[in-house]
């Protein structure tokens, strides 16, 4: 009997009561039971993410941490700027707010002084892992009321390697944050079912704060309030409702505040059919879609063999009975899965008994927490993203510790035996969990070997094969590769103009593919007309082509039409018109056109030195450009060597062009323009004739098809005693390059004399 009995007492041990949650039993046992365990779980975290340091800032990080001048430094217009700002800085289209997540990343720019170095930006990232993993573990004392269980929902969670997304990828952090509000709001909510006076109301106040850091850090952390629901359904006899009502008032504060403060700005989502093709579906085809990703999101967490950092058009084929057999048959199947777990919530639901309780509420837990990403209420900017299933995936680590846990108390006799192979395959399983995203977060250190790796996993998505080739087109010696990947982008989706005007760019890098380039540009302003971007680099195509300099001055006139304040248009149209005849003055209206935009545009301030240099009486004007575009940019080759020409028009001022063109040569040595203009400014200098020549030579030795170099050498070796078969020779070399009477007529009298 004696046996019996102590059977019984440790099973009423696990069995909470109305008064007192099983979390104060943990509580009671205090940290010093808790904390090793953490800093085993911390310690193989941060094994598995030492290499995300590594990362540099792909994706999405460029533009919202690279391009958001509010976070370069901590004044209060910044501040001011962040609260009553969208995310993006550039855009107003995303209708996405989340100023937390901004002030963290003003909190490591400016700040702790990272800069735009990624490092202190990942370290930020992982310390949120971090703490959000302690959360986890908490919930599942709360939960389980055991430690083992909850240590291992903590560990499977945080070592999942579809959480790379969300924790090596910087931008990350808005699911880190949000993902924190919603846990520790959750936790406080459990605890203030137990505490009265005072310390109730510290708990309801760190439901509101926890609610709103959720909520301003992402708008998935409006589910907090679902998933109380759902643990307060699970475990009814905790508490009663009037009981929990004033957790539930505590939250309309974070709320009220987040959707007033968003609605000032008036935001509105623009969703691309090519992040999310369920935007031009059906109803019925976008939400059986949804459940199909619902299906890919478990499968993920199943088996995260082949991640990806992108699923947009046409990774996953929307849903229908048209799609391929095995793609219809996915769809069947996570339609099932979808369904098989909704009836499985349902069953524990019914039968309430307890062993079945954190199966049921993690269940429920995933789908609440899936439900604002997943498509199926509204339309959002992804079709699937992993950093979507970071919540979400607490959920799903819960059920699986939950079908462990019931497996282990299910025969009492062999108890003991089958948990010790339970709790060591779970081991094996957090070691194999941690190795997998130490290898996936070398997915992410460049991105090169990120779209490389989804272009591996996700070979239908334009998306992936587009950015593979933005990244190999930004390497040496990469462009036909960039080209075939933009030309497989343009077989899945071939009206995605952005494509068409990148395989433009790339090609009329290539010699002799400027035709090419040209129709693909045309291509993209047939489908984007009122793009400035597309005009302007057609212009620049044109403006390569001979005889086609009008036709490039038209699209530049026209790119200035949809984008009046672009700089860089203004300035590529006036160096059309500079090589214009008569062109100068139009042109020197476009340099300062370009220069109001922008004043520290110093390839502007050197071309506008050389326009006002053809003028007769300005080249003073002209000398004050080259000096000041040297101020800004002081290696600017064109300006040493625009300034030296203007000064060796004074005898006087030959020495400091001197000076000049050997500044141009000391950054750039083979400059063939550099070398000649200081070989011509040394042969006007009595005595100087032979270094004039060895920079003649120079120049020749950089380009050799130089005539004006030849000619000129050949003038200072036709000076020189014993050297005229040498000038004879270069004259001849400038005349085979370019036939001119002059030069003929030199020939011919030297030959004569001779």
């Amino acid at each position: 009997m004696g046996k019996i009995g102590t059977r019984r007492r440790s099973r009423e041990a696990l069995r909470p009561t109305a008064k007192q949650p099983v979390a104060a039993a943990g509580e009671r046992q205090g940290w010093r039971r808790h904390g090793w365990r953490l800093l085993a779980i911390w310690g193989l975290l941060l094994i598995a993410y030492s290499n995300s340091f590594q990362a540099g800032l792909v994706f999405d990080n460029a533009s919202v941490i690279g391009q958001d001048p509010r976070i370069r430094q901590a004044t209060p217009q910044n501040i001011a700027s962040i609260l009553t700002g969208g995310y993006r800085y550039s855009t107003n289209t995303a209708g996405l707010y989340r100023p937390l997540t901004t002030f963290s990343f003003l909190l490591n720019y400016a700040v702790f002084g990272n800069g735009s170095r990624p490092a202190g930006y990942h370290w930020g990232n992982l310390a949120v892992h971090g703490v959000n993993v302690a959360l986890a573990y908490a919930l599942g004392i709360a939960v389980f009321g055991e430690t083992a269980p909850a240590w291992a929902l903590a560990a499977i969670w945080g070592l999942h390697p579809v959480l790379t997304e969300s924790v090596t990828n910087i931008v990350g952090r808005a699911d880190l944050l949000a993902a924190f509000g919603v846990l520790a709001g959750l936790l406080c909510y459990v605890r203030a079912a137990s505490a009265a006076g005072r310390r109730r109301l510290a708990w309801l106040a760190g439901i509101m704060a926890a609610q709103t850091a959720g909520l301003f850090s992402k708008e998935s952390a409006v589910v907090l309030p679902g998933i109380m629901l759902a643990y307060d359904l699970t475990w009814l006899d905790r508490t009663t409702w009037r009981g929990r009502a004033p957790a539930y008032a505590a939250l309309a504060l974070p709320f009220a505040a987040f959707f007033y403060l968003r609605g000032q700005l008036h935001p509105h989502m623009l969703v691309s059919f090519a992040d999310n093709p369920l935007v031009n579906a059906g109803f019925l085809t976008a939400r059986l879609t949804a459940v199909e990703v619902i299906g890919n999101f478990l499968w993920l967490f199943l088996w995260p063999a082949r991640l990806s950092a992108d699923y947009s058009f046409n990774a996953l084929p929307l849903f229908g009975w048209r799609a391929s057999n095995w793609e219809e048959a996915k769809a069947l199947i996570a339609i099932a899965v979808c369904l098989g777990a909704a009836l499985l919530i349902l069953i524990l639901a019914v039968r309430g008994r307890c062993a079945g309780k954190p199966m049921l509420f993690f269940l429920a837990f995933f789908f609440i927490a899936v439900s604002p990403t997943s498509n199926l209420i509204v339309i959002i900017g992804s079709i699937m993203a992993e950093r979507f299933l970071y919540l979400p995936s607490v959920g799903l680590a819960g059920c699986v510790v939950a079908a462990i846990y019931a497996l282990v108390r299910r025969n009492p006799r062999r108890r003991p035996a089958t948990a010790r192979v339970a709790w060591a395959a779970l081991g094996v399983l957090c070691l194999a969990l941690a190795a997998r995203t130490y290898a996936r977060n070398f997915d992410w250190k460049d991105e090169l070997s990120l779209w490389r790796s989804a272009v591996n996993v996700c070979p239908g998505s334009a998306k992936a094969h587009y950015n593979l080739g933005k990244a190999l087109e930004s390497l040496p010696g990469r462009l036909p590769e960039a080209i075939a990947e933009y030309r497989a982008s343009l077989r899945i989706d071939p009206d995605h103009a952005d494509v068409h005007n990148n395989l433009a760019n790339a090609l009329s890098a290539v010699p002799g593919r400027l035709p090419e380039a040209i129709a693909e540009y045309q291509v993209a302003l047939r489908m984007e007309p009122d793009r400035a971007e597309p005009h302007n680099d057609l212009a620049n195509a044109l403006a390569k082509m001979p005889g086609r300099l009008t036709e490039a001055i038209a699209e530049y006139r026209t790119a200035l039409r949809i984008r009046p304040d672009s700089a860089e248009v203004h300035y590529n149209l006036a160096n059309a018109l500079l090589r214009l005849p008569g062109g100068s003055t139009e042109a020197i209206d476009e340099y300062r056109a370009a220069l109001r935009i922008e004043p520290g545009h110093a390839d502007a301030h050197a071309n506008l030195g050389n326009a006002l240099a053809r003028l007769p009486g300005r080249l003073p004007e002209a000398i004050v450009e080259y000096r000041t575009a040297l101020r800004i940019a002081p290696d600017s080759v064109g300006a040493h060597i625009g300034l030296g020409n203007a000064l060796s028009t004074n005898p006087a001022g030959l020495p400091e062009a001197i000076a000049e063109y050997e500044g141009a040569l000391r950054i750039l040595p083979d400059d063939a323009e550099a070398h000649y203009d200081l070989g011509t400014a040394l042969a006007r200098i009595p005595g100087r004739l032979p270094e004039a020549i060895t920079e003649f030579e120079s120049a020749l030795r950089s380009e050799p098809n130089f005539p004006e170099a030849h000619v000129n050498l050949g003038n200072a070796l036709a000076q020189t005693p014993g050297r005229l078969t040498d000038a004879i020779a270069e004259y001849e070399a400038a005349l085979r390059i370019r036939p001119d009477p002059v030069v003929r007529q030199i020939v011919d009298r030297l030959r004569a004399e001779r």
